[in-house]
C-alpha cells in the first residue's frame, strides 16, 4: 500500500523488511524536505517576501529549520513506519512580525495599476481569519464577495487545509430557482506551516460572472457588510434593553444620509433575529442557571415553582435577600397588581410593592402566573407569606378583581383588604358615562365624596343626596359600590394604617417602568435578569436618598422648636411632609374645653359652602395625642390640627408614641450578614478590575514586552477562559440548592403564545367565535361575598366596533 505524506492526515502503516527500512526513512525525509521548501519558497514565483535569489535562499534556510524542528515525526520500529497526525493551536503567535495587509499597503505605491491586496502563492498569514480579511479586501477592490469553502481536519481536530472561495462558487440546489451560484472557480487555498501558521498554496482569479461596481453595490455582498464583535455586542445590549431595530440602525449609523454607510439594514435585522433565537433557545435552562447564580451571590434569596405533571412551569415566585429585609422593616402595607405582555409566554406578572422610610416604592417580590384565578392567587400569597417567615401585612391594596379578594380572605383572613381608589374612579367613569355627560357637576361631587369625606355619618348622608340628585337610586353599579363601601370609602379606613397609600399606583408605575425596559416577547431568563436590574436601580435610588438624609443639612423655615425635633428624627422626605402639615397649621384656631384635655381646632376661614370645619384633638398624657381627622392612624404622622395644639401648648418635641419608627432615620437595620454578602458578590468584580488596570499599565507603559513575557502572559490567561466555574448538572437536588421547600423542579417553559405573523383570520365569524371562546373560558367559581364584584377592567389591545356598525 502506497502512502503519500501530503494527501492524508491519518496515520499510515506500511510493512517493510529490515533491510529496506533505512532506505525508506532516508527517502521519506528527503521528500518531506522538498515539500517544505516548496511551501516556503513557492513553486512558481520562488519568493516569499521579495523577488530574486535572496528571497529564495531565505526561504530555503527557513525550510531547513522547519525540517530540523521535526514537522513530521518518524518512528522506527521493527518492520513498521508510522506518520503521526499534527496537533497545535489554530494560529501562529507572531508579535513583531509585519502582517500581510501591512506589507501590501507599504508596497502599494510600487504596484500602481494593480490591486493593492493581490493574493500570491506563498503569502504567509498568522491565522485563517487574517487570510480571509486579506482576500476580502482584494474582493472589495475587484467587486465580488467571498465565503469559507471546504476544509480538512485530521483525527486530532487540527485543521490542515482551508479554502476561501467566491460567493458565486458552486451550483444552485435546484435548476429552476433564484440563486447567485454560477460555479465560479475563484478561490485561494490555505495550508499550514511548521509553526502553525498559514500560507497560500493555490490561487485562482478567473470569474465567470459580472462584477459589482460602486460602494453601494459592493456592500450588498455579505462579506462586505459584516459587523465586528464589539459592534455585535453593542447591538445585543441595545436589543436587550428594548431598543427597537429602527433605533438600533439609527444609532449604528445605517440610516444616515451619506452613501458610505458601514452595514446594511438587512444585516442588522438578521443579527437581531439571530440574537432573539439565541435568547429563546433553552429558556428554562438559562433561567435555572441565572437563578442559581443569583442564589450564589445572595444566599437569602428564595424561589418557588409551580409545575404541572409534565414539569412545565405554571407559576414562579422569587424574592431576594434585600426584598425580605425590606419586608421585615416596611411590610405592614403591601400593594399587589398584575400586568400583561411582559414575556414570551404572555404570563401575567404580579409585583408586591411597599413604601420605605423615604416614601419610595420598594419591591418585596415578583410572581409569574399562568392564569388569574383564585387558586393561582392563593398559591402566590401563601408562598409569599412563607418566604417572609409568616409575617402578615396589616393592609393589602388591590384592584377590584374578585379572584384576588377571595384569595386574600382565604390566605390572609386578618388583613384589611382595600380597593384602589383610582380603579374605583375609573370604573365609575366607564359605568356612569351617560350620567357624567349629562351632569357635569356629578364628577366633582363623586370625587369629593370619595376623597374628602372622613366622617361615616356625613358620608352616608352625602351618598343618599348624591344618588337622589342624579337619579341613581336603582343603579346596579351604585348599589354594588355602596354594598362594598368598606373597601374603598375613606371614612371606613381612617383607623387603618395604609402608609399614606390609597391606590395601587406604585405597582402601576413599577409595571410601566418594566415595560419600558423589557421586550414584549422577552424569554423568561431575560425577564428575570431585567427585573433584577430593576431591583438594583431601586436599591441605588434608596441609597442616594439615605445619603442625602445623613449628609445634607436642612434650613428651618418655620422656626418652631418642634420643627428642629422633626428634622432630627424624620428622614428628609418625611420631614418635607411634616413641614407641609406644620405650615398648614397656621390656618387654624385652637380652643380648649374646660376641665379636660380636649381641644377644638377650627379653620380660620369659612369653606366654599359657608361651613366652618372643626376637629377634636385629644391629649392622652404627655406621650400621645389623637385627632378626629385620623391622619396619624392612616399615615403614621401627626396632622396639622394636632401640630396646632402642640404649638399652642409650646411643646418643643413630638410626643414619643406619635413617632412611628418606620418613618425615622433608624428605621432600617443593616445586619452583618448583608454586608458580607455584598462584599462577597463584589470580590469577583474587584479582581477583574485590578487585572484590567494592571494590563493597561503594561500595554501603555514605556517598557517593551519581550517574546517570553508575552508567551507567559498568554499561557496564564488562556486557561482562565477554558476553566470557568462550571455548575453541577441540573438534577432533582436543584430545589434544595435554592430552598428546601422550593417545590417541584421545572423541566420546560409554558407554550409560546406570542408568535409573529399575520392573525389566522380577521373576518366577522372568526371575531364572534373568539369572543364566544373568551366567554366560555373556565373561571374560578365566585363565592357569595364577591359574586357581584366588578371585574377588573381589561382594555382591548385594538379598537373594536359594534356588530351593527360592521
Amino acid at each position: 500500500m502506497d502512502c503519500d505524506a501530503s494527501s492524508s492526515t491519518r496515520p499510515c502503516l506500511t510493512q517493510v523488511s529490515p533491510e529496506q527500512e533505512g532506505i525508506m526513512n532516508i527517502d521519506l525525509e528527503l521528500g518531506v524536505a522538498e515539500m517544505i521548501r516548496d511551501k516556503f519558497v513557492g513553486v512558481d514565483s520562488g519568493q516569499i517576501e521579495g523577488n530574486g535569489q535572496e528571497g529564495g535562499e531565505a526561504g530555503a534556510e527557513e525550510a531547513e529549520l522547519a525540517l530540523e524542528a521535526g514537522n513530521v515525526i518518524t518512528e522506527r520500529r521493527i518492520g513498521w513506519t508510522r506518520k503521526s497526525a499534527r496537533e497545535g493551536p489554530s494560529e501562529r503567535i507572531a508579535v513583531n512580525e509585519e502582517s500581510a495587509i501591512t506589507r501590501a499597503l507599504s508596497q502599494a505605491s510600487r504596484n500602481r495599476g494593480s490591486p493593492i491586496f493581490q493574493p500570491l502563492e506563498g503569502t504567509l498569514f498568522s491565522s485563517s481569519e487574517e487570510a480571509r480579511d486579506f482576500f476580502n479586501l482584494y474582493s472589495w477592490e475587484i467587486g465580488f464577495g467571498i465565503r469559507y469553502g471546504r476544509s480538512n481536519k485530521n483525527n486530532k481536530g487540527y485543521t490542515t487545509r482551508q479554502d476561501i472561495v467566491c460567493s458565486c462558487e458552486g451550483s444552485p440546489r435546484t435548476k429552476n430557482c433564484a440563486s447567485i451560484r454560477t460555479g465560479c472557480k475563484v478561490m485561494i487555498r490555505l495550508l499550514r506551516t511548521s509553526d502553525h501558521g498559514w500560507y497560500i498554496s493555490r490561487v485562482s482569479t478567473s470569474h465567470n460572472h459580472k462584477l459589482s461596481e460602486g460602494y453601494a453595490e459592493k456592500k450588498q455582498w455579505n462579506s462586505h457588510s459584516m459587523i465586528d464583535p464589539s459592534t455585535k455586542y453593542f447591538i445585543k445590549k441595545l436589543r436587550d434593553n428594548n431598543v427597537s431595530i429602527g433605533r438600533v440602525c439609527s444609532i449604528i449609523g445605517v440610516t444616515d444620509s451619506s452613501a458610505m454607510n458601514p452595514v446594511r439594514k438587512e444585516t442588522i435585522r438578521s443579527l437581531c433575529a439571530k440574537v432573539a433565537r439565541e435568547n429563546m433557545a433553552d429558556d428554562i435552562g438559562k433561567t435555572v442557571q441565572l437563578l442559581r447564580e443569583m442564589k450564589i451571590k445572595d444566599p437569602l434569596m428564595e424561589v418557588r415553582f409551580k409545575v404541572d405533571e409534565k414539569g412545565t412551569v405554571k407559576s414562579m415566585l422569587w424574592c431576594t435577600g434585600k426584598n425580605r429585609m425590606d419586608y421585615k422593616n416596611f411590610g405592614d402595607v403591601v400593594t399587589f397588581d398584575t400586568t400583561y405582555r411582559t414575556n414570551l409566554y404572555s404570563l401575567p406578572f404580579g409585583i408586591f410593592i411597599g413604601v420605605n422610610c423615604h416614601f419610595q416604592s420598594i419591591i418585596f417580590g415578583g410572581v409569574l402566573l399562568s392564569t388569574e384565578t383564585a387558586e393561582d392567587f392563593q398559591w402566590a400569597f401563601q408562598n409569599f407569606i412563607e418566604m417572609m417567615d409568616g409575617s402578615v401585612p396589616i393592609t393589602v391594596l388591590t384592584d377590584q378583581c374578585a379572584a384576588m379578594g377571595k384569595a386574600i380572605r382565604t390566605v390572609l383572613p386578618g388583613t384589611r383588604h382595600r380597593w384602589c381608589r383610582w380603579h374605583v374612579l375609573k370604573s365609575a367613569k366607564k359605568k356612569l358615562g351617560k350620567v357624567i355627560a349629562r351632569h357635569k357637576q356629578f364628577k366633582s361631587d363623586f370625587y369629593n365624596l370619595i376623597t374628602n369625606e372622613t366622617c361615616v355619618d356625613s358620608f352616608e348622608l352625602s351618598w343618599k343626596k348624591l344618588i337622589i340628585k342624579y337619579r341613581l337610586v336603582k343603579s346596579k353599579y351604585m348599589l354594588r359600590l355602596y354594598k362594598h363601601r368598606e373597601k374603598w370609602a375613606k371614612p371606613y379606613f381612617m383607623s387603618v394604617f395604609c402608609a399614606g397609600m390609597t391606590s395601587t399606583q406604585r405597582s402601576e408605575s413599577a409595571n410601566h417602568m418594566l415595560k419600558r425596559h423589557i421586550q414584549k416577547a422577552a424569554p423568561m431568563h431575560m425577564f428575570v435578569s431585567k427585573f433584577n436590574e430593576f431591583l438594583c436601580d431601586r436599591t441605588e435610588q434608596e441609597a442616594r436618598e439615605q445619603h442625602v438624609t445623613k449628609m445634607v443639612t436642612r434650613k428651618m423655615r418655620v422656626g418652631a422648636p418642634i420643627e428642629e425635633h422633626a428634622d432630627l428624627v424624620y428622614t428628609r422626605a418625611m420631614y418635607e411632609k411634616f413641614y407641609d402639615e406644620l405650615f398648614e397649621a397656621g390656618k387654624f384656631c385652637v380652643q380648649r374645653e374646660d376641665g379636660n384635655d380636649r381641644f377644638i381646632v377650627s379653620s380660620a376661614k369659612l369653606s366654599s359652602d359657608g361651613v366652618q370645619k372643626k376637629y377634636v384633638v385629644t391629649l392622652h398624657g404627655e406621650d400621645f395625642m389623637s385627632c378626629q381627622c385620623g391622619l396619624y392612624e392612616h399615615l403614621g404622622m401627626l396632622c396639622r390640627h394636632a401640630l396646632k395644639v402642640l404649638l399652642h401648648l409650646d411643646r418643643q418635641e413630638i410626643p414619643k408614641f406619635n413617632i412611628m419608627r418606620r418613618w425615622t432615620k433608624e428605621a432600617v437595620v443593616y445586619k452583618a450578614h448583608g454586608e458580607q454578602t455584598d462584599i462577597a458578590s463584589d470580590a469577583d468584580q474587584m479582581r477583574k478590575k485590578a487585572l484590567m488596570l494592571q494590563t493597561l499599565q503594561i500595554v501603555h507603559g514605556p517598557s517593551p514586552v519581550d517574546e517570553q513575557m508575552f508567551r507567559n502572559a498568554m499561557e496564564a490567561l488562556r486557561p482562565a477562559d477554558r476553566t470557568q466555574r462550571e455548575d453541577p448538572p441540573f438534577d432533582g437536588q436543584y430545589q434544595c440548592s435554592l430552598h428546601d421547600d422550593a417545590g417541584p423542579v421545572p423541566l420546560s417553559c409554558p407554550p409560546r403564545t406570542m408568535k409573529g405573523g399575520r392573525p389566522p383570520s380577521t373576518g366577522l365569524n372568526a371575531w364572534i367565535s373568539r369572543k364566544d371562546k373568551r366567554r366560555t373560558l373556565d373561571s374560578s367559581p365566585r363565592d357569595p361575598i364577591s359574586e357581584d364584584w366588578p371585574e377588573e377592567e381589561m382594555p382591548p389591545s385594538k379598537k373594536t366596533r359594534c356588530l351593527k356598525d360592521i
